[in-house]
């Protein structure tokens, strides 16, 4: 995962103006999918992990937001990776289905 997830990550902390600590995303990335990774990747993330992130930065950040964080975070993945709406699921996987590099 390289420049897309980096975008993702940057897009994400200001739409919900979050901080996502490295050692969350290091955590998230090495309980990705590492036993069998899209060509050229070397793990792959899952939406609903990524959304279940976010969701506890949002709720430990801002504990009084009500916000719905898939639908910003659905947002955010159809701009950085130019996807229709439908292909981002909470089961869809970034590099797999969604084909980030």
């Amino acid at each position: 995962m390289g420049i897309d997830l980096l975008d993702l990550v940057f897009r994400v902390e200001k739409r919900f103006e979050i901080k996502i600590p490295r050692d969350a995303m290091h955590l998230l990335l090495h309980e990705g999918n590492t036993a069998d990774p899209p060509d050229n990747l070397w793990t792959d993330i899952c939406v609903g992990d990524f959304v279940g992130l976010i969701e506890t930065l949002v709720a430990e950040q801002y504990p009084e937001a009500a916000v719905d964080v898939f639908a910003g975070v659905r947002l955010d993945i159809m701009d950085c990776l130019q996807v229709e709406e439908q292909e981002v699921t909470l089961d869809a996987w970034l590099g797999r289905d969604l084909g980030m590099e």
